[in-house]
C-alpha cells in the first residue's frame, strides 16, 4: 500500500535483553517507518466491507477467509461467518483520532495480525511477486525485534540518551489525543524509525510471557500519548489480552523474507 519501510541490520554481537531474557535477532528485517495510520486500515475495513474493488480482484475474499480461518488461534476468534468479522474489528468513530495520518487506534492484537495476513496475501498474489518469484511476509514485530530495532542495543530511548520532552514524542496527554504519524522528526531512531516512542502503544506478535494475568496476554511497546516518560524507554512494555483495545493500542508492520519467517 505504498508503506515505507526501512531496513534494520541484524545484530553482529550476542545481545541478551534484559526486559525478556531474550537475545537480538542476528537477521535483518524491514521495519515500517511509521505506525499503520487509519488511511492504510481503513483499506482493510473497506475489503471486508466489499468496498475495495482492486484490493478484491487481486485477492478474493473467499482465498483470504480460508487461509486467515487456518490459523487456529485467529479462526477460534474470529468464528466462520465472515460477515461478522467487520464488527470485530471496527470501532466507533472519534474525531481525536480517525485522522487519515494518524495512527490507528483501539485496534485488538487479532485485528492487527489479520491486517498483517492480509497484506501478505495481496503481495503474494501480485504481479511483481510472481514475476520475481520473490515472497514477503507481513507481520507484526517480536518483543526482541521491536527493542533492538527501537534501541539498537545501547540506547535508553529511540533518539538516544536524552531524557523525553515535547519535540520528540507525543506523551502524558500533553496534546490529549494521538498525532499524525512522524510529527515529532527529533524523536526518529538513526534509522530513521518514526513515533517508537509515545503516540500509540505497538502490539508485538509474541505472548507477554511471565508475569501476564492472562496465558494468551500479549506484549505491547512503544508507550502511548495517554502515558508517562517511563513508557518511553526502549526495555519498556505493556501487556494486554489480544482481544482488548483501547485509545492508545496501535501497531507497526515488519516485513521479513517468507522462507526464513513463516509464522503469522
Amino acid at each position: 500500500l505504498n508503506a515505507e519501510y526501512i531496513l534494520i541490520p541484524g545484530a553482529k554481537e550476542k545481545i541478551i535483553f534484559d526486559s525478556t531474557k531474550k537475545p537480538a535477532p542476528d537477521y535483518p528485517l524491514y521495519f515500517a517507518k511509521y505506525p499503520v495510520t487509519n488511511k492504510l486500515y481503513r483499506h482493510f475495513m473497506d475489503y471486508l466491507d466489499g468496498k475495495n474493488k482492486e484490493a478484491l480482484a487481486n485477492l478474493p475474499l473467499a482465498q483470504f477467509e480460508r487461509q486467515l480461518l487456518a490459523n487456529e488461534e485467529i479462526g477460534e476468534f474470529l468464528g466462520e461467518d465472515s460477515k461478522q468479522w467487520l464488527e470485530k474489528f471496527k470501532r466507533e468513530d472519534d474525531k481525536r483520532f480517525s485522522g487519515d495520518d494518524q495512527p490507528v487506534s483501539r485496534v485488538s492484537w487479532y485485528g492487527a495480525m489479520a491486517y498483517c495476513h492480509w497484506l501478505t496475501l495481496l503481495h503474494q498474489n501480485s504481479d511483481k511477486s510472481k514475476n520475481k518469484n520473490e515472497s514477503y511476509i507481513f507481520r507484526l514485530p517480536r518483543d526482541e525485534e521491536w527493542e533492538w530495532a527501537a534501541s539498537g542495543g545501547k540506547r535508553e530511548y529511540p533518539w538516544g540518551k536524552e531524557e523525553p520532552d515535547e519535540t520528540r514524542a507525543n506523551y502524558g496527554e500533553k496534546v490529549g489525543h494521538t498525532t499524525p504519524v512522524g510529527a515529532y522528526p527529533e524523536g526518529a531512531t538513526p534509522e530513521g524509525l518514526m513515533d517508537m516512542a509515545g503516540n500509540v502503544w505497538e502490539w508485538c506478535e509474541n505472548l507477554y510471557g511471565e508475569g501476564a494475568y492472562r496465558p494468551d496476554a500479549r506484549a505491547l511497546r512503544g508507550g502511548s500519548w495517554v502515558f508517562s516518560t517511563v513508557s518511553l524507554r526502549c526495555a519498556a512494555r505493556d501487556v494486554w489480552p489480544p482481544d482488548g483495545w483501547d485509545v492508545d493500542f496501535g501497531c507497526r508492520v515488519v516485513c521479513a523474507a517468507s522462507h526464513k519467517f513463516l509464522e503469522l
